[in-house]
């Protein structure tokens, strides 16, 4: 996503450091459910993600980590086992199965848990939430304005806003995730655990879903 022209300070306001915390997590969350490079394994891509998510850690007190580092290492040493005898597919082809080759186990278009479709007015109303925040897609992102990744980087954008300085960005950003990210989290955390019975690389994404959840503060997570 890009932002259209803004004025903004280059330095957080004072006080305002776990904002820019959450920020920066929200972005990682956000490329985690996007595809991985195409050579990459699980390992190699679980160790600079493991890496991020530990150095953002002290910055959010409370932050439970566990679950997501329990999964990579289970995830990590099913490939290896898998590479030992001469197989291991890499990250990219185990995403792929879960949410890209029809018909997938798991959809990252939230449309579809809120209203049980695509491209729905829930939809319309998150394109419209970007507009009035002045961020639009990028060009070079082709999917729906409701996909799981762009609605944690628009979060992530208005947190940063709002760690420096913009009064009513902070707001924005809990207003849009109770409206629509609360709605759809246990909904996708299920749509994982669910798939994970017949795809084993779902148990990442079930612990992944579960730390946006705990990031934004759902009510409904237990």
């Amino acid at each position: 996503m890009s932002e259209a022209a803004v004025q903004e300070p280059q330095v957080a306001t004072s006080g305002n450091e776990a904002l820019l915390q959450r920020a920066d997590l929200l972005y990682c969350l956000a490329q985690a459910f996007l595809p991985p490079p195409s050579h990459w394994t699980v390992c190699d891509w679980a160790q600079p993600l493991v890496d991020d998510l530990t150095e953002m850690a002290p910055g959010l007190p409370g932050l439970d980590l566990e679950d997501v580092k329990a999964a990579l290492a289970a995830e990590c040493a099913r490939w290896a086992a898998q590479a030992r005898a001469g197989g291991g597919d890499t990250w990219l082809v185990e995403y792929s199965r879960l949410f890209l080759v029809p018909p997938v186990p798991v959809t990252l278009n939230a449309g579809v848990y809120l209203e049980g479709a695509l491209g729905g007015s829930s939809t319309q109303m998150m394109l419209a939430c970007y507009e009035m925040a002045g961020v639009k897609p990028d060009e070079r992102f082709h999917d729906l304005p409701d996909h799981v990744a762009m609605q944690l980087e628009f979060l992530a954008r208005l947190y940063e806003r709002a760690a420096r300085g913009d009064a009513d960005a902070q707001a924005m950003a809990e207003e849009f995730a109770a409206e629509f990210v609360h709605a759809w989290g246990g909904a996708l955390q299920q749509a994982c655990r669910k798939a994970a019975a017949s795809f084993p690389a779902a148990a990442v994404f079930v612990a992944l879903a579960r730390l946006v959840r705990q990031t934004l503060g759902d009510p409904g997570l237990v």
